[in-house]
C-alpha cells in the first residue's frame, strides 16, 4: 500500500515501532478465524409467510449467503410490520434488520414515523445505475409490486364480477366477499372507485371518508372472512370461505395454479408497490443495505423470485429471464398496469390516525 505524506508524518509522530506493532496486531486479529467470524453480520428479515418466505430464502437469501458468508434469518410477520416495529422501538429492543416487501401504505407510514432508515446517498447512487428512478425512493427499493384485484372462484358463482364496481354490486353479483383487513387505504380507495371516482384520479384524490365508509357498509352484509396475510388470502378462496373479493394478484393466480379455478380481473384495481426497507436502529445497517443493493443488481435472481410468486420486480432486465405467460400476470405488464390506480399515500400519511380509528370501528361494528 503506498504512503501519503500525511501518513508518513503520522508514522514519525507516533513512532515507527509502536505503529508497526499496532498494525501487525490488527492484521492478526482480522486474519484469525475468530476475527473473521465476528466480522460476518447476522441479519434478520421480516417476511410474509410461505410461499413468500420460501421464495425469498431460495432465490435471494441463499445465493447472497453463498456469496458473502453472512448469516441471514427470516421471521414471519405478515401484515404486522408497523405495529411490531413500534413495539420494538418503544421497548428499545430492535429485533429486525430488514423488511421484505413492505406494503406501500405501510412503508410511507413507517418512514414518516421514523421506523425505517433513509437510504445512504452512496447506496442510492449505485442502485440508480441499475434501477429506474421510479423504483427507488428515499427509504428503499420497490419490490413485489402487485395489483389489488378482483378475484372470483369460478366454481362458486355463475358469473364473476369483471371489475371493482361490479364487485361492490352485491345484488347483480351475489356471493360471499372477502378483502384485506390490514389496509384501510386499499378498501377506502376501492370504495371510492365503486362510488364513481376514476382510477386515474386516485393518486391525487382526497378520499371522502363518509362516502367511502358508507359504500363499504353497503357491501358488509356480504362480507365473510377479512384476510390479514397472503396465505390466509389464498385459504379463503381455496376453502370456499369466500366466493369473490379483493386479492393480491399473485396469490389469486397461485390459488388457480393449485386447483381452484379463479377469474382474475385487473380492471379498476390498485397498483401497490412493496419495498425492501432497512429498520431504523438496526445494528447491522450497512450490511442490510448491502443486501438491498445485491438484490437490485441481480436481475436473474429477481426473475426467479417473480416467477415463483407472480409479483413484479424492479430491475427491467429481470423480464429478459421471465417466460411470456409469467410476465403477463405481473402488475407492471402494460395491459395490467394501464388499468390500475395508484393510491394517495401522501393523503394517507396526513390522515393516518383518523383513517385507522374509523377503520377499526368499522371492522368491529
Amino acid at each position: 500500500m503506498p504512503f501519503s505524506n500525511n501518513s508518513l508524518s503520522h508514522w514519525r509522530r507516533v513512532g515507527l515501532g509502536a505503529a508497526l506493532t499496532s498494525l501487525l496486531l490488527g492484521s492478526a486479529a482480522c486474519s484469525s478465524p475468530e476475527g473473521a467470524a465476528q466480522a460476518k453480520p447476522s441479519l434478520v428479515i421480516a417476511s410474509w409467510g410461505n410461499p413468500f418466505t420460501a421464495a425469498t430464502k431460495s432465490y435471494l437469501v441463499d445465493p447472497f449467503v453463498a456469496e458473502t458468508g453472512f448469516d441471514v434469518k427470516i421471521v414471519d410477520a405478515p401484515g404486522k410490520y408497523v405495529a411490531t416495529l413500534e413495539s420494538q422501538k418503544q421497548a428499545n429492543k430492535i429485533e429486525w434488520d430488514l423488511l421484505d416487501s413492505t406494503s406501500g401504505p405501510d412503508a410511507y407510514i413507517a418512514y414518516d414515523k421514523g421506523l425505517i432508515e433513509k437510504m445512504p446517498d452512496d447506496v442510492k447512487g449505485r442502485i440508480l445505475e441499475v434501477l429506474p428512478q421510479s423504483a427507488v425512493t428515499d427509504f428503499g427499493i420497490s419490490w413485489s409490486s402487485l395489483g389489488y384485484i378482483s378475484a372470483c372462484s369460478k366454481n362458486a358463482v355463475a358469473k364473476c364480477p369483471a371489475n371493482t364496481t361490479e364487485l361492490f354490486n352485491t345484488a347483480a353479483f351475489p356471493g360471499t366477499r372477502t378483502s384485506v383487513a390490514t389496509s384501510p387505504l386499499v378498501n377506502l380507495s376501492l370504495a371510492e372507485v365503486a362510488a364513481g371516482v376514476p382510477v386515474d384520479d386516485l393518486a391525487t384524490h382526497e378520499i371522502d371518508l363518509d362516502r367511502a365508509f358508507a359504500t363499504l357498509k353497503k357491501m358488509k352484509p356480504s362480507m365473510g372472512t377479512w384476510w390479514s396475510s397472503g396465505d390466509q388470502n389464498m385459504q379463503v378462496f381455496a376453502s370456499g370461505e369466500a366466493d369473490m373479493g379483493i386479492s393480491y394478484s399473485g396469490r389469486a393466480y397461485a390459488v388457480d395454479k393449485q386447483g381452484t379455478p379463479m377469474a382474475v380481473n385487473w380492471d379498476q384495481g390498485l397498483y401497490n408497490p412493496g419495498f425492501w426497507n432497512v429498520v431504523a436502529g438496526s445494528p447491522n445497517s450497512a450490511a442490510s443495505w448491502q443486501f438491498v443493493e445485491w438484490i437490485a443488481k441481480h436481475p436473474e435472481a429477481e426473475a426467479k423470485w417473480a416467477e415463483a410468486l407472480g409479483y413484479s420486480v424492479p430491475n427491467p432486465k429481470a423480464f429478459d429471464f421471465l417466460p411470456a405467460d409469467v410476465a403477463s400476470k405481473l402488475a407492471d405488464f402494460p395491459a395490467n398496469r394501464e388499468v390500475l390506480g395508484v393510491m394517495n399515500y401522501a393523503w394517507y400519511v396526513k390522515n393516518y390516525k383518523e383513517v385507522n380509528d374509523r377503520w377499526q370501528e368499522f371492522l368491529r361494528g
